[in-house]
C-alpha cells in the first residue's frame, strides 16, 4: 500500500512538471524506490550482485526517508490548515462545549456519560439521529446551543478550507483574478457594442420612416 502511494505521488508530480528529464534527474532515488526490484532481480539474475553491494538496503533506506518526508509534509499541511482563520482554537472551544454539554445533560437527564457524549457529538455535528432526545426544557435549550455551535463551526471550516487552498495555490488565484478581470472587460465591451447596435437600429428605422 505504501509502495502504491509512492507510485501515485511520483507519477502525479512527473505528469504535472514541464521539465520531465530534469525532474527524473532530481528525483532519481525516488524513482529507484518505486521500481519493482524483486521482479527485476529475478528476471536478470542480478540479485546477488546487488545484495553484495548492499544496494537493496540503500533503497529500503530511501523508502524509509520518503515515508518520513511524506509524513513531515502531511503534518506541516495539517498544522497550517488548523492555523487558518484560527480554526484550531474553534476546535478547542467545540471540544470544551461538547464535554461540558454532555456532562450537564448526564446530570440533568440522569443519563450515562457515554450516551450524553454521543448525543452531544451528534447534535453539534448537526447529524441528529434522534436515538437520544432530551426531555427537559434545559436539555432542549442545550441542544439548541450545540446546534448553533455546530452550524457556526461548519461555516468556519468551509471558510478555512477556501483560504487554505487559495493560499496553497497563489498562482491559481492570480490566474482566476486575471480571468475575472478579463471577463469584466469583455462584458463592458459587449454592453458598449450592444448600445451601438441599438443606436444603428434606430437610425435605420428613422431613415425607413422618412422614405
Amino acid at each position: 500500500m505504501i509502495w502504491g502511494v509512492f507510485v501515485i505521488d511520483y507519477s502525479w508530480r512527473f505528469f504535472i512538471t514541464k521539465r520531465k528529464w530534469r525532474f527524473i534527474l532530481e528525483n532519481i532515488f525516488n524513482l529507484l524506490a518505486i521500481l519493482p526490484l524483486n521482479a527485476i532481480f529475478t528476471v536478470f539474475r542480478l540479485g546477488r550482485i546487488f545484495r553484495l553491494a548492499k544496494l537493496t538496503k540503500l533503497l529500503k533506506l530511501t523508502r524509509l526517508l520518503r515515508i518520513i518526508g511524506l509524513t513531515g509534509k502531511l503534518e506541516r499541511k495539517i498544522s497550517r490548515f488548523l492555523r487558518t482563520n484560527g480554526l484550531i482554537y474553534i476546535l478547542y472551544v467545540n471540544i470544551f462545549i461538547v464535554l461540558v454539554g454532555s456532562s450537564i445533560l448526564s446530570v440533568v437527564e440522569e443519563k450515562s456519560f457515554s450516551d450524553s457524549l454521543w448525543w452531544a457529538l451528534v447534535t453539534v455535528t448537526t447529524v441528529g439521529y434522534g436515538d437520544i432526545v432530551p426531555a427537559s426544557i434545559f436539555g432542549k435549550w442545550l441542544a439548541v446551543l450545540l446546534m448553533l455551535v455546530g452550524i457556526g463551526t461548519i461555516g468556519m471550516l468551509t471558510s478555512a478550507l477556501t483560504n487554505f487552498f487559495v493560499k496553497d495555490n497563489p498562482d491559481e488565484q492570480i490566474k482566476l483574478d486575471k480571468l475575472q478581470d478579463e471577463l469584466s472587460s469583455q462584458r463592458i465591451l459587449l454592453e458598449k457594442q450592444s448600445k451601438k447596435i441599438e443606436e444603428l437600429h434606430k437610425m435605420i428605422q428613422d431613415l425607413i420612416e422618412k422614405t
